[in-house]
């Protein structure tokens, strides 16, 4: 797969609350590490970060999403983001009203959730394909004490029943590069 930028965005139609982005971003070197560990595991390497759609800004009328970074899982406002040419959504992964309020409500429930330091770890392991698993699942219906960005939006779309790129097996240890695949292939069918 080409690392070029399309003119346009990947994703067709509005986001809403509940999508899932994942977009380049953040300081080149560790943006570079995560797309490299994606390519080393036969995954797209377009992208290195996964926000979840939450609400419209009243005031503004901006998109606001949730994502985990370092400093914790907080806020952020998506606007820039959704412009990004190599930005890719879940738009097309149908979702009732009802699912997108739980996606919702179970991403603000991580709020300021420390970051999984241990799962970036397990998956550069991975990606140098280093089979010795030092770290765990979660267990199942366990709410997480520390999670990574896209690890924050599987464990969500698990919760709700939804597609995700994990399944149940793999929520943890989920990486931008699963939920770009997941999108481009449409797994949610």
């Amino acid at each position: 797969m080409s690392d070029l930028p399309n003119s346009v965005p990947r994703f067709r139609g509005e986001v809403s609350v509940g999508d899932v982005l994942v977009t380049r971003e953040g300081p080149r070197v560790v943006s570079w590490a995560i797309r490299l560990g994606a390519r080393l595991m036969g995954l797209p390497a377009l992208v290195n970060h996964v926000i979840i759609v939450h609400h419209r800004d009243p005031v503004t009328g901006h998109w606001v999403g949730i994502e985990g970074r370092p400093s914790g899982t907080g806020w952020t406002d998506v606007t820039a983001r959704l412009a990004g040419p190599l930005t890719n959504a879940n738009t097309l992964q149908p979702k009732t009203e009802d699912q997108r309020y739980l996606i919702a409500t179970a991403a603000e429930s991580l709020i300021n959730t420390t970051y999984d330091w241990t799962a970036i770890a397990e998956a550069a392991r991975w990606a140098l394909h280093i089979r010795l698993q030092a770290a765990a699942e979660w267990p199942e219906d366990a709410v997480p004490g520390a999670v990574v960005c896209s690890s924050f939006a599987d464990w969500a779309y698990e919760r709700v029943g939804l597609g995700n790129p994990g399944g149940t097996a793999l929520t943890r240890f989920t990486v931008p590069g699963h939920w770009d695949r997941f999108m481009i292939e449409g797994k949610w069918t």
